[in-house]
């Protein structure tokens, strides 16, 4: 989509500028790029159902945006050897039809996600729990079967009441404990604050809006109040010139990769990987095609994670990409080219234009490119069991330092994990599992740095960068300012104006 559209879209704007939604003033309205799939905290797996649940729900712990823990509805807890933690918990939180959050609630909320017979799509993260003590009505305890560093980061999961912990899956309704409650969803999902008070978001209507342009001009026209992410690139300039709109952004949690098949005869030389990487001006590609928003990025941790490595950002310098190429054994045939690599990516337009300026770099150092593109199933499929040459996609979401181990570790490949690359090293493999039982956060920090250090040396993806946190609002909201993971708790700190 050009200019041909963006001037339709003006002039649709001026068409129908007359018949504007007239908004209710405690009332914010928010278009959403895809909708939730559940708000059942048990089972909700995606960024929309997690980012809406965080409105609705309230738990243990919440995480920053250096991603350690904080307390949430636990005031404190300890750690009495690997196996044991107890966490008191808050007085004074209630669930939204006025019942008391207890001890009890936690337990049975943990104890559901572990029920085998419910299937939980977070079971896998909560194994390392054998048994739950309830101390009191505001005390509980944790005995772990195995150490588990990261168990507190998979503690910021949402408390249901005990009587509804044991129900089967329930997509559309919930109790929650959180500042908004859930009124009713149709194809829009209505919240209602908590506890009404002086603060003037009372109200919140989600509205899933899938293409970005009708989002787009919805915010124009005063039809909804705020947007994030999922905008295209090249609508930006547009929009930084409509005097009623603010945008903001900041680097966010989604890094982007190539990912490399290093059991491939030709990919499993890192002179060869280290050569693409070298040969891709990240700088002008996300010029060109991102409007030069996203932050480049060596690792899948973002730079203000505790857990991050300063790893330096990789240059753009093609003279030694070819010397690499040459040194692996792959010299230029008489027609110029080196070698054949097959790229997969899906279907997605912005994705296609990405893949195309990457295989027109390699092209230039002698490598030819086929790009396959597949709708979105079938491809994420073939990368899921590892059938693949090279491909693009990206981490979302990644709060914890264990992804490391589940995407490096030799015992993660698939169908088990996503290695999906099959790197193997032995020492890597040592450094993750100490990390994982650790209970120093210094010293897992510094295993972690060594992960990554490595990952860097060896090549195991070609990063890209970190995409950014984009967020569009009206005239009438003021005081939002984004965070790295996309979260919309940020809006219970802002305020609506009646500013029309």
């Amino acid at each position: 989509m050009g200019s041909v559209r963006i001037y339709a879209i003006i002039l649709l704007i001026l068409l129908s500028a007359c018949h504007q939604d007239q908004p209710k003033n405690n009332t914010l309205r928010i278009g959403l790029a895809s909708p939730p799939i559940s708000l059942d905290p048990r089972f909700a797996t995606d960024a929309a159902s997690h980012r809406v649940q965080e409105l609705i729900h309230c738990s243990l712990v919440q995480l920053g945006e250096d991603f350690l823990p904080k307390p949430s509805l636990a005031t404190s807890w300890q750690q009495t050897d690997p196996y044991t933690w107890t966490f008191k918990l808050r007085h004074d939180f209630t669930f939204h039809n006025g019942q008391a959050v207890t001890a009890t609630d936690v337990a049975a909320t943990i104890h559901a996600v572990l029920d085998k017979t419910l299937s939980s799509p977070l079971r896998a993260g909560f194994t390392a729990i054998e048994h739950i003590t309830v101390n009191n009505p505001y005390q509980l305890t944790l005995n772990l079967n195995k150490p588990d560093a990261s168990l507190l980061t998979r503690l910021n999961l949402g408390i249901l009441p005990a009587s509804e912990a044991n129900k089967p899956h329930q997509a559309k309704q919930t109790i929650g404990c959180g500042a908004f409650k859930l009124n009713k969803w149709n194809n829009t999902i209505y919240l209602d604050r908590a506890k009404p008070d002086h603060h003037s978001i009372q109200a919140i209507e989600l509205l899933a809006i899938k293409d970005p342009v009708t989002r787009v001009l919805k915010l124009v026209r005063n039809e909804i109040d705020f947007t994030q992410n999922d905008l295209p690139p090249h609508l930006l300039p547009w929009l930084k010139k409509q005097k009623n709109l603010t945008i903001s952004s900041k680097p966010s949690t989604t890094f982007s990769y190539i990912g490399l098949n290093m059991q491939d005869a030709i990919l499993k030389h890192q002179k060869v990987r280290k050569a693409l990487a070298l040969a891709l001006d990240r700088k002008l590609l996300k010029r060109a095609l991102f409007a030069n928003l996203p932050t480049l990025g060596e690792t899948v941790l973002t730079p203000s994670h505790w857990a991050a490595a300063n790893i330096p950002i990789t240059p753009f310098n093609p003279d030694q990409a070819e010397k690499l190429l040459d040194e692996a054994g792959f010299k230029r045939h008489a027609n110029g080219i080196r070698f054949h690599l097959n790229y997969r990516t899906s279907t997605n337009p912005t994705r296609l234009r990405l893949v195309t300026a990457i295989a027109d770099s390699w092209q230039k150092i002698g490598v030819d490119v086929s790009i396959e593109s597949l709708e979105w199933g079938g491809f994420y499929a073939r990368i899921k069991r590892g059938d693949f040459q090279v491909f693009s996609l990206s981490w979302v979401g990644i709060t914890d330092p264990d992804i490391y181990r589940w995407i490096l570790s030799s015992n993660m490949q698939p169908p088990k994990g996503a290695n999906r690359g099959h790197y193997n090293n032995a020492q890597v493999d040592t450094w993750l599992k100490q990390a994982a039982s650790s209970q120093n956060l210094a010293e897992r920090k510094a295993l972690y740095a060594k992960v990554q250090q490595q990952m860097a040396a060896d090549q195991v993806y070609i990063p890209l960068w970190y995409d950014a946190v984009i967020a569009v609002s009206g005239m009438r909201l003021q005081g939002f300012t984004p965070r790295n993971d996309g979260s919309l708790t940020p809006l219970l700190q802002a305020r609506l104006t009646t500013h029309e």
